[in-house]
C-alpha cells in the first residue's frame, strides 16, 4: 500500500512539472482567470463520466455530514484560490521561479496540520523546512 502511495506521490510531482512548464507558455497570452474557468470546465467534462455511471460517488459526498460538507466546499474553495495564485505567479514570474517558491507547501501542510489536527511536528520536519527554505533560497538568490 505504501509503495502504490509513493508511487502516485511521484507521478504527481511529474505530472504537475508538466503542467506547471505548460501552463507557462498558456499564459504568455492567457490571463490566469482564463485558464482557471477554462481548466474548470475542462474538468467538469472529464469528471461528467464518473457522476453518470457512479451515481454513488456524489451521493456519499452529501451523506457525510453537514461539518464535512463545509469541508470539502473549503477545501474546492481554497484550491482554486491556489490554483489562482499559481496560475498568476508563472505568469508574472514563470514556471521555474514560480515553483520554487510553491515548493514550500509542504511546510504549511505540517504547521497547519499542528494548528488545526493537533499533530506534532517532529526534528526532521524542522530541519526539512530549514533545507526547503534555504534550497528555494540559493536558487533565488543565485539563479
Amino acid at each position: 500500500m505504501k509503495v502504490a502511495g509513493i508511487i502516485y506521490a511521484f507521478a504527481a510531482a511529474v505530472t504537475w512539472g508538466l503542467v506547471y512548464t505548460i501552463d507557462g507558455k498558456i499564459l504568455e497570452r492567457l490571463s490566469p482567470l482564463a485558464l482557471l474557468f477554462i481548466g474548470s470546465v475542462i474538468t467538469l467534462i472529464l469528471t461528467l463520466p464518473v457522476v453518470i455511471f457512479d451515481p454513488g460517488s456524489i451521493k456519499s459526498a452529501f451523506s457525510i455530514g453537514k461539518a464535512n460538507l463545509w469541508l470539502i466546499i473549503l477545501s474546492v474553495a481554497l484550491a482554486v484560490l491556489a490554483n489562482f495564485f499559481i496560475f498568476s505567479a508563472i505568469k508574472l514570474l514563470d514556471a521555474s521561479t514560480a515553483s520554487i517558491f510553491e515548493i514550500a507547501y509542504p511546510f504549511f501542510v505540517v504547521l497547519f496540520s499542528a494548528f488545526l489536527l493537533k499533530s506534532v511536528p517532529n526534528f526532521y520536519f524542522f530541519l526539512g523546512a530549514i533545507l526547503i527554505f534555504l534550497g528555494s533560497l540559493v536558487i533565488i538568490k543565485l539563479a
